[in-house]
């Protein structure tokens, strides 16, 4: 697209509606301006940054609705959604001749009827014979990361369960999901199995996606899945694409975390690959300062899923490999720092000057990039001391042995500052304890109100399983067989970990900017708890095995059996119950296979489990999947997929998706206010 689609390739995500003279040899790279709205703003933000747009000759990049004064004889790219208020601007801007020619392409599908509304426009212009191209580009989703996709529907999960939301509007928001996710699947190349539970928004959205890619494969003349297609084997082998409602498991969007991009997520809210931070300097005087998470970024790439314990000692060891490049650097052209390296010694060798300048750029770099890294990681670690995140992290790694006092003992706690914190760990208390006494209930909430907390989410989730009747235990993130290898092995219990697993939180006190993060967290990082499935890739490891519930995959007993070493217990009747929830929904999945014909009413039914065309081996297990979550996701379900898919034997390949990434605070706030609808 920002090579005005000149590159074969790069018609992977698009369709040319209409080519004018853009079509041509390629040429020397041509300046050019960009023009979007705000979706495609964001879009374009997540992968790309201005440095990146250079390269690609956009000099100056615009929002389609500001004020724009005419650039002659540059041609223009648009990148915005099908809107009849994007058409009109552009219009608009067409019959005002800002551009010499114009480059216009659509985040997702142009309705037949916006392109001939489009058409009139600019004829009656007389302009139109500068529109150069029209392309539907496909591009309606985000990707923060390599496995990773967002829609960028903010408060999905308000949205689908407000009482005031009118069929239109949920049919609306399902055919936004839709959309999106076929251009998810068409960027991908592929057209998986579907598969969802039945009953809620999840059974809707694969419907309808089932019947779009129906439509586009047996009724297009063009199929885009195909075109331009250049791995055939990769063609041949499709994933499974497994949706899920977020109210299957609404306690992973309360836990906290205690790897470096789940706990920044948690801390800052990643947006947009983007961070921003509150400094204060010694003087007092406050500032913000924002840090971009650069996909390109190695140190970024090794340490994001890593325990921020060993991230800190990594950073502290990038710092002093860097310290001794650079004193090497700087000896052999006779200065004292890398800032006068243009004060260089005439005297030194040819050799040695050579080496200096062309190393200086990329320490430059590094120097930047581990700067970067030292000040989120400094201010990370105030959080953690102010909220006590350290202490909080640990009471829910061994959830399920906490009992109503220790649960108490937190609320109460002054050093534990943050209201949210205290209403999450009580919420994933409540999540793992269904049977617990509606008098101890309002004891914990008493408690919760004397610490400043808002109830509106908890009276929500009250009503919520009221109406639902969900097993609420199910959400707890203590069910995995990692927690049951933990205590069944002879590894620390509970009391013995919180015994000996000092406070990280009371070591900071003594933290100062010169001190060693490593030395800090050095008896630390071998300390940290065993990492656990989280029900979500529970799910997704049973439906990849192309087993029911009540086969040798996630079955009932299965389940009860590893909940039962999670809690040191033989199971109870919260516990069973929890079983045959997860097993009642993987039994009640519905499947569809858009590439089969439709026979009569068999589409889509459950009376069997599908064969995966993307088995590798005869096992009968897939081995890819996309898995899409409606109502939010958070990087602690991505970062626990793909440490499922990187353990497994052979290696799976995962991608993760969601309506939109939101973090505890967001997913609050969209519960309080639902609890007000």
């Amino acid at each position: 697209m920002l090579h005005l689609n000149d590159n074969p390739r790069s018609s992977d995500n698009g369709t040319n509606n209409t080519n004018g003279n853009g079509g041509g040899e390629p040429e020397a790279p041509i300046w050019k301006v960009l023009i979007f709205d705000s979706f495609c703003r964001d879009v374009v933000s997540t992968v790309l940054r201005v440095n990146d747009l250079r390269d690609n000759g956009v000099t100056v990049h615009m929002q389609l609705e500001a004020q724009r004064s005419p650039i002659p004889d540059v041609p223009a790219i648009y990148f915005v959604q099908p809107k009849r208020e994007s058409i009109a601007r552009m219009s608009e801007d067409i019959a005002r001749d800002l551009y010499e020619l114009y480059y216009v392409n659509y985040a997702s599908s142009l309705p037949r009827a916006l392109l001939e509304e489009f058409a009139v426009q600019t004829t009656a212009s007389g302009k139109a014979h500068q529109i150069a191209q029209v392309y539907d580009q496909y591009l309606n989703f985000l990707c923060p990361e390599e496995n990773m996709f967002s829609l960028h529907l903010p408060s999905t999960f308000e949205s689908i369960h407000n009482p005031s939301m009118t069929d239109v509007a949920m049919s609306s928001l399902i055919d936004k999901i839709v959309s999106s996710l076929f251009s998810v699947l068409l960027t991908l190349k592929t057209v998986p199995t579907i598969c969802a539970p039945r009953g809620n928004a999840a059974e809707m959205v694969a419907t309808r996606l089932d019947a779009k890619l129906r439509e586009h494969i047996l009724g297009s003349r063009h199929n885009l899945f195909t075109e331009d297609a250049e791995d055939i084997l990769s063609q041949s082998r499709r994933p499974m694409l497994i949706l899920l409602d977020r109210d299957f498991d609404l306690g992973s969007m309360f836990m906290h975390s205690w790897t470096y991009q789940a706990l920044l997520h948690d801390i800052y809210d990643i947006r947009l690959n983007q961070i921003t931070v509150d400094k204060t300097d010694d003087a007092g005087r406050k500032s913000t300062k924002s840090y971009d998470l650069n996909v390109n970024d190695s140190f970024w790439a090794r340490n994001a899923d890593q325990p921020f314990p060993e991230v800190a000692v990594s950073i502290d060891d990038a710092s002093n490999a860097f310290k001794r490049e650079a004193d090497e650097i700087t000896r052999m052209g006779g200065v004292s720092s890398l800032d006068e390296m243009g004060n260089i010694d005439v005297g030194a060798s040819t050799k040695q000057l050579q080496r200096a300048i062309t190393t200086l750029p990329e320490l430059t770099a590094r120097k930047a990039n581990i700067d970067m890294h030292m000040n989120i990681a400094t201010s990370m670690l105030d959080a953690i001391k102010n909220r006590q995140l350290d202490d909080l992290f640990q009471i829910e790694e061994q959830l399920t042995r906490q009992t109503k006092t220790s649960i108490l003992e937190a609320i109460n706690d002054p050093e534990k500052k943050n209201p949210h914190d205290k209403l999450r760990l009580f919420i994933l208390y409540l999540l793992a304890n269904e049977t617990m006494r509606q008098g101890d209930i309002d004891e914990c909430e008493a408690a919760l109100a004397a610490a400043g907390c808002d109830l509106a989410p908890l009276h929500y989730l009250h009503k919520l399983k009221r109406v639902n009747k969900m097993n609420a235990s199910v959400s707890s993130p203590g069910i995995g067989p990692a927690s049951a290898t933990a205590n069944t092995s002879g590894a620390m219990g509970s009391n013995d970990l919180l015994g000996k697993f000092s406070s990280i939180s009371n070591r900071l006190a003594g933290f100062t900017e010169g001190s060693s993060l490593g030395s800090i967290f050095s008896n630390v990082r071998n300390l940290l708890p065993t990492r656990k499935q989280l029900p979500i890739t529970r799910v997704v490891e049973s439906v990849m095995a192309g087993k029911s519930a009540g086969g040798s995959g996630l079955g009932i007993g299965g389940i009860r059996a590893g909940i039962g070493a999670a809690t040191g217990s033989s199971g109870s009747s919260g516990n069973g119950s929890s079983g045959n929830a997860v097993a009642k929904m993987i039994d009640s999945f519905v499947y569809f296979d858009p590439k089969q014909a439709r026979r009569g009413n068999l589409a889509g039914s459950n009376a069997s489990m599908p064969h995966h065309p993307s088995v590798a081996g005869g096992d009968g297990a897939a081995q890819e999947a996309i898995v899409f979550v409606i109502g939010g996701g958070n990087y602690v379900e991505y970062q626990n997929l793909m440490e499922f898919a990187q353990q497994s034997s052979p290696r799976k390949h995962i991608v993760y998706g969601s309506t939109t990434i939101v973090n505890a605070d967001g997913f609050l706030n969209e519960l309080s206010r639902l609890n007000a609808a």
